[in-house]
């Protein structure tokens, strides 16, 4: 009871921060997705303490710019295709020096989902800023990790992948998918954006690109023995824990918003 008290409150707090700097602006937005690649690198350090030290900010200096050019190309509608120059450079560097794991991470991982939401924000074609979207995935991807956790300690006996990550169970998906759906719907309740099809549709798949996120990021601590990839959150371990299911989400739901931007 007291993990859960811990984990339940250090999310509230999390949840307040995202959606305070979402709702304050672009700039702090930005902040805030560089805060979390800055501290997501130094837990891959930590995974992949094998690879070559002495290059290992290089190899994230191209993520890291990538971010940084995101605001100017989304606020004044600059070429996407300048989003292309760091992943250039990347390669570049990964041809000099030998690819290893943790630059390869860092930016297909890591800085690229993040890219992808924090680009929420401007979601509607050629549009100024606008928090709605991002504040909502961010929502209910909060709603569905924490009830996901609750149902599964609560009711939970059926393992989904006892090798993988031993504390989830199908009761916990479950739980986890119904109530997301239900945030979906006090959602477009709310704000009456789109419509209660679209709301579905995302709350659905946030709800099972989480658990892709979540067991892929196991599956990095299972090869190396590790139960989370830090400890600076109390009740979640690091931010690598914290943020695995975003980094499968954003893509997935800004991929989801264009193909409704084109049928519209």
């Amino acid at each position: 009871m007291k993990e859960l008290l811990l984990r339940t409150l250090t999310g509230i707090l999390l949840i307040v921060l995202m959606a305070g700097t979402i709702l304050l602006g672009a700039v702090p937005f930005l902040g805030v997705m560089l805060l979390v690649y800055i501290l997501g690198m130094r837990e891959l350090f930590a995974l992949f303490p094998q690879d070559n030290s002495s290059y290992r900010w290089i190899s994230a200096l191209p993520g890291f710019v990538m971010l940084i050019m995101a605001y100017p190309v989304l606020t004044f509608h600059w070429n996407y295709f300048l989003l292309g120059l760091p992943i250039a450079l990347w390669l570049i560097y990964s041809l000099m020096k030998g690819l290893e794991s943790v630059s390869a991470l860092s930016l297909f991982w890591l800085a690229i989902p993040l890219v992808f939401f924090f680009s929420l924000g401007w979601i509607e074609v050629n549009s100024s800023y606008q928090p709605q979207v991002p504040l909502s995935v961010i929502s209910l991807l909060w709603i569905n990790d924490t009830f996901a956790y609750v149902t599964g300690n609560l009711i939970g006996k059926h393992k989904l992948t006892p090798r993988l990550s031993p504390g989830k169970t199908w009761e916990g998906l479950m739980g986890g998918f119904l109530f997301t759906l239900l945030g979906g719907w006090i959602i477009f309740s709310i704000t009456g954006a789109y419509n209660l099809g679209i709301w579905l549709a995302l709350s659905s798949l946030i709800s099972a690109m989480s658990l892709w996120g979540d067991l892929f990021e196991s599956g990095l601590k299972r090869k190396k023995s590790l139960k989370n990839s830090g400890e600076i959150l109390p009740g979640h371990g690091g931010i690598l824990d914290r943020f695995d299911s975003l980094f499968f989400v954003a893509p997935g739901v800004w991929l989801l918003f264009q193909i409704i931007n084109v049928l519209r």
